[in-house]
């Protein structure tokens, strides 16, 4: 008995944040981009976890240029999982916001980068981490990398410069129909990790 009250407060509940986040993209949906005034289909944020006054709505066009500028000019090195729709951000952290295993994951990630871009040769800056679907990207932040996205014979990260990095993100918003609420590129003087993600 108590076993099903508590799947059915579960369930509630897990119906209710999902009646919240469409809620969330349906705002964003009818917002216009800052920047040229088309339809904003993402919010663009400098950090991560921003308050909803410092989130700028954007247009795809838009917020790749912001973003392209974001790669470009982090010196460090970053982690960088495919954007997958179903998770309502899609932001960099740095490492220290990480927990211990994490940190030590990404260190090990990112000592494996290679001097050059494997798309263009130009200097690779990016590990490309391939994400197809939601749920091990929800499980990344307490099973690491490794364990869920990596776990398959042959999945490895590809060495990428920031432009390359962009254009990838590019090609997976290209495919989705909701946007983000928030999104930030990579910035500060730490190595990180850019994820979907939902708080």
């Amino acid at each position: 008995m108590h076993i099903r009250l508590i799947l059915l407060v579960a369930a509630v509940i897990a119906g209710l944040g999902a009646a919240v986040l469409r809620l969330t993209r349906k705002k964003l949906e009818n917002k216009v981009c800052a920047h040229c005034g088309a339809p904003a289909m993402h919010g663009y944020s400098k950090a991560a976890e921003s308050a909803p006054e410092h989130i700028v709505p954007l247009c795809v066009p838009c917020l790749l240029e912001r973003l392209d500028e974001d790669y470009c000019t982090y010196d460090r090195h970053a982690v960088v999982i495919q954007p997958v729709a179903e998770l309502p951000c899609y932001v960099f952290r740095p490492k220290s916001d990480w927990d211990e295993q994490l940190r030590a994951e990404l260190d090990t990630l990112l000592a494996g980068l290679q001097n050059h871009c494997s798309s263009c040769t130009n200097p690779a800056r990016y590990l490309w981490v391939n994400a197809l679907e939601a749920g091990p990207v929800a499980k990344l932040p307490k099973m690491g990398i490794t364990h869920t996205l990596l776990a398959t014979s042959g999945a490895r990260p590809i060495s990428l410069c920031a432009r390359c990095s962009v254009q990838r993100i590019a090609r997976s918003f290209a495919g989705q129909e909701a946007g983000y609420v928030e999104v930030c590129g990579p910035r500060g003087g730490e190595d990180g990790l850019v994820t979907a993600i939902g708080y």
